[in-house]
């Protein structure tokens, strides 16, 4: 995703300039690109109003473009009058979140007094539905100052099965996305076997590259368990609906350079979440930081998670899954 600062009016035209951007490269017709402008100019314009300036990331998908609005302000007291259609206590253009929700595809906020507030507003092509119900949602942004991401990760869905797939090139820029590149397509290539195999598949094919950290994690719904392989500097950890926390076991080393054998790991898990991520993002999140953090949508909790923990001296990836039905 694309990260924009939002801390004055100018950023607000850019906003979305830069949303219509992400539209276009995904075909968005004149009327979802209209939408599409619109929700980004009410968000940015909320960062600056409600939350004292804030982040706005952009990011397209085969058929959606997502908005992440994300600020540290005074949150919002009482939410079901802020998303009330037509409020709006500054007058901006699109007459507030109400609008923002009527008119994305899909929407989720989270917003507590004094604690800042998150906003996901996904735009979709025409003719293409809109899941009811995300299971997997997560980011990847450049290091300050970069281009390009070293950061990358991936998601695939069977009937009873989700595969997570994180990998974080050494170092940052043109060459950590080459490496990640390579590691994301081999991934891709057979993302049904062995979640081991696929990690070592993962190693031989970035021999030719600077190598990185890399993580494999399979949510068997049928079985409860969750099998998890990681090679490097990944984290990992399941998060009950207690708010408990157990963090996953990664081996030492660099995929495509240092391993040694390779074991993948059994959790048992029923519902809750997984969330994993790569070193730019820092490991003090809690559970106890978010009311109802496992009820969070999965894309928003990873851009809060983002937001809060960033260490902004690497790419950073984020990446959560429910790991029940609910």
């Amino acid at each position: 995703m694309t990260e924009m600062d939002v801390a004055d009016e100018s950023a607000v035209a850019a906003a979305r300039r830069r949303a219509l951007a992400a539209g276009a490269a995904v075909g968005l017709d004149d009327v979802r690109s209209g939408q599409l402008a619109l929700i980004a100019t009410e968000l940015a314009t909320n960062l600056l109003k409600h939350g004292g300036g804030g982040k706005l990331l952009v990011g397209d998908g085969h058929h959606h473009v997502d908005l992440l609005a994300l600020d540290k302000g005074r949150g919002m007291k009482d939410l079901d009058q802020c998303l009330a259609d037509g409020f709006s206590t500054f007058g901006t253009p699109g007459n507030g979140l109400g609008a923002v929700r009527r008119l994305a595809q899909a929407f989720h906020v989270a917003s507590w007094p004094d604690r800042g507030t998150a906003v996901l507003a996904r735009v979709v092509q025409q003719g293409v539905a809109a899941p009811p119900h995300e299971s997997v949602g997560g980011l990847s942004v450049a290091m300050p100052g970069e281009q390009s991401c070293g950061d990358d990760w991936a998601s695939h869905s069977s009937d009873q099965a989700t595969t997570l797939f994180v990998v974080d090139g050494l170092g940052h820029g043109a060459e950590a996305a080459r490496a990640a590149n390579e590691a994301l397509q081999q991934f891709q290539r057979a993302p049904e076997a062995p979640v081991a195999e696929l990690i070592e598949g993962v190693h031989l094919a970035m021999r030719a590259t600077r190598g990185g950290a890399v993580a494999v994690a399979r949510i068997d719904r049928a079985a409860c368990t969750v099998a998890y392989a990681g090679l490097g500097n990944i984290a990992a950890a399941l998060v009950s609906p207690g708010g408990q926390v157990r963090h996953l076991v990664s081996l030492s080393g660099i995929a495509g350079h240092n391993a040694r054998k390779i074991h993948a790991f059994e959790y048992p898990c029923t519902e809750g979440l997984l969330i994993m991520h790569s070193d730019g993002l820092g490991t003090g999140w809690t559970s106890h930081l978010y009311p109802g953090f496992t009820r969070l949508d999965p894309m928003l909790l990873a851009g809060m998670l983002y937001r809060d923990f960033a260490r902004r001296r690497d790419d950073a990836t984020v990446v959560v899954a429910r790991t029940g039905d609910s």
